[in-house]
């Protein structure tokens, strides 16, 4: 009887064992009950316009926290690529210039995305969502799904992190094309909280502080017909968020098109998205293609060397003022370079939550 019993008991251990032994065999399970992300609060500056977000991907912050995770990791990609390779915080989240079918192609910062209309130099994308879409080609990630989606599976976090950002319970369940779509959109949820709206203009904006004699000389320059910067890059976005032909060159051939290679219009050629001036000593080189390496070469383009006869410019680079240059002297460039640099917000590129996670 003895011995009936401890078999009896022994059956009864392994029946109780059976169970966690064999979840334990599963790799990161996650619950298959549907959860509700927590909506994510997007922090909206004093005096910026109320932006615009698709209801499509709603800001929540399980999908924030996926994003900054995945614009960190090289999880992605087959390469050792990241994210983060071409936006570099230290750098308003851009990086000099990279090279694309023989052209030098310059890597604009992400930066207050969360008001822009339309994306990349342009405006070749209409939907900043669908923006990291483009990473997954040879060119960039160039990824094996197959193996993403052991990599993404095996990973101690992330099948939590997509089960509550998107009630995902298997990435290996959806498609590669859905798996894409739901990693670009927790990226961008991550990019519209990258938010700069701390520099030292800002605070003169607020009357916090005051600018020096040549800073405030250098914002007269630059709001005043004298330097005409504002026409394209004023409001508090230091962007109009336009199409425009500066004269930067009067043959056009690959990229310097411009928007005319996305609409087909004659109209559009040589004309690209006027880029916000924010934190702009920190976003060398210049212009789409990085053509200028300093903000001295910038502004004395704009001084002097501007292609009037440009096909499609625009009439503020032709106004009967600027027939012979805008005719700065040495002192009004760098008085001007000095309020450029105004607008550096070194609290946004050090900002914590947006830096890797530990």
């Amino acid at each position: 009887m003895k011995k009936e019993l401890c078999y009896l008991a022994a059956a009864f251990f392994l029946v109780l064992i059976y169970p966690s032994c064999k979840k334990d065999n599963k790799t990161n399970e996650v619950p298959v009950v549907p959860y509700t992300p927590t909506p994510y609060q997007l922090k909206v500056p004093a005096g910026f316009p109320q932006p615009v977000l698709p209801d499509f991907n709603p800001l929540t912050e399980e999908g924030v926290r996926l994003g900054r995770m995945l614009f960190y990791d090289s999880i992605v990609s087959s390469n050792g690529l990241r994210c983060a390779s071409c936006h570099d915080a230290q750098k308003a989240f851009s990086k000099g210039i990279f090279v694309l079918g023989g052209e030098n192609i310059s890597v604009p910062p992400l930066e207050n995305l969360a008001w822009n209309p339309d994306f990349e130099w342009f405006g070749q994308v209409n939907a900043l969502d669908h923006v990291p879409i483009g990473d997954f080609t040879p060119d960039f990630f160039n990824p094996n799904m197959d193996t993403l989606v052991r990599r993404i599976k095996n990973h101690p976090q992330y099948p939590t992190l997509f089960y509550q950002a998107f009630n995902v319970s298997d990435v290996g369940a959806i498609t590669h094309d859905e798996l894409k779509y739901k990693i670009s959109y927790a990226i961008i949820q991550f990019v519209r909280t990258l938010i700069s709206s701390n520099s030292k203009y800002d605070r003169f904006v607020k009357h916090q502080v005051i600018l020096t004699p040549e800073e405030m000389d250098g914002y007269i320059t630059y709001y005043t017909e004298k330097g005409d910067c504002f026409h394209c890059h004023g409001s508090i976005l230091l962007t109009s968020n336009t199409y425009n032909n500066t004269g930067l060159d009067t043959v056009f051939t690959g990229q310097n098109q411009g928007r005319y290679l996305v609409t087909g219009n004659p109209n559009d050629i040589g004309r690209f998205s006027a880029p916000s001036l924010r934190n702009i000593e920190l976003t060398a080189p210049y212009m789409h293609d990085g053509r200028f390496q300093t903000l001295d070469d910038v502004v004395e383009f704009y001084n002097s060397g501007v292609h009037l006869n440009s096909l499609n410019i625009d009439p503020l680079m032709t106004k009967p003022a600027k027939l012979n240059g805008l005719q700065l002297t040495v002192q009004d460039k760098a008085n001007l370079i000095a309020f450029l640099k105004t607008l550096t917000d070194t609290s946004f590129i050090n900002n914590p939550d947006f830096l890797p996670p530990h």
